[in-house]
């Protein structure tokens, strides 16, 4: 079968909305135009792409490689209409980006302000979130690149490494350990540990820490943000694990930051991308400009 752009710029929005309507909103067209398009190509196929009920969508399995390939077809061509173009007099194009919150909060403002000088023709979207989720979206296309934690196996991705930081015991100022220049993990034995959700790139390092010691994993509690483990241990409700690059995202003043050593747990942060999908060029602008402001800094 022969699909129209238009038909896989439907398949794709509807993949990103989970919503006819919503993928009608974003593409300015009407809903039942959205579901029409759905139908043909269902028809056609001769499977179902999508699962409906009253109130919610979902991806077929056939419908995920569906989208994934609709995606990959519209960005290819996004690509070469964007060559087309840069040989005009003005550089266009789209990067979109998946990142850690804390990477957003750190690395990327700078990297944002220069590229904008130099490429203004160049949109810019970033998305952050969680690894689990970056790597996801990574790889059904949603992004062109992902700045995340090392991924603990390679797979599909290729990565390379543009800072890293360590991990600090975050606590209390009234907590005893408030005071000390270093925290052995042993010491942790018989503290409330705070801990962040396996889908952050966070727990693994902990976890990992923890390991070493010859200690149990064992959470007093467990939250997914960064700012609501902080808070808790503001609280004095318990001492949580924290990247150094994390200090961004939440308030200080009732807070110590203490390096945790014996080990030493540090958390390479690089560049992800698909070894079966070159980057476009906008994405190489975006990531050569990242490269130069990360070799601008003294070293950590």
């Amino acid at each position: 079968m022969n699909l129209t752009i238009r038909q896989l710029e439907i398949l794709v929005a509807i993949g990103d909305t989970l919503s006819l309507t919503g993928a009608a909103e974003r593409l300015g067209v009407s809903q039942p135009s959205v579901s029409e398009t759905l139908r043909r190509v269902e028809s056609e196929l001769g499977c179902k792409l999508v699962d409906r009920t009253t109130r919610h969508l979902a991806l077929t399995h056939e419908g995920q490689h569906v989208v994934a390939s609709a995606r990959e077809a519209v960005r290819s061509l996004a690509g070469t209409f964007e060559a087309i173009a840069r040989r005009g007099e003005g550089v266009r194009g789209r990067v979109a980006i998946a990142a850690l919150p804390s990477v957003v909060c750190t690395l990327l403002p700078p990297v944002f302000r220069s590229f904008r000088k130099l490429f203004p023709g160049i949109e810019v979207q970033v998305r952050d979130t969680l690894q689990d989720r970056a790597l996801a979206m990574l790889e059904s296309g949603v992004v062109d690149f992902a700045i995340v934690g090392r991924p603990a196996s390679s797979g599909p991705f290729l990565f390379e490494e543009i800072a890293s930081d360590r991990l600090s015991l975050v606590m209390s100022r009234q907590h005893a350990l408030a005071a000390r220049e270093s925290v052995g993990w042993t010491e942790l034995a018989k503290l409330d540990f705070i801990a962040i959700s396996p889908a952050s790139s966070v727990r693994r390092l902990t976890d990992a820490g923890f390991i070493h010691a010859n200690l149990p994993v064992a959470p007093a509690y467990e939250v997914d943000q960064i700012s609501c483990a902080a808070a808790l241990a503001a609280a004095d409700l318990g001492v949580t694990a924290l990247p150094t690059m994390t200090f961004a995202m939440f308030t200080h003043e009732a807070l110590s930051m203490v390096p945790l050593v014996d080990p030493t747990i540090r958390r390479s942060i690089g560049i992800a991308w698909l070894k079966s999908r070159p980057l476009s060029a906008s994405a190489i602008k975006f990531v050569a400009a990242l490269r130069s402001d990360q070799a601008s800094r003294p070293s950590a």
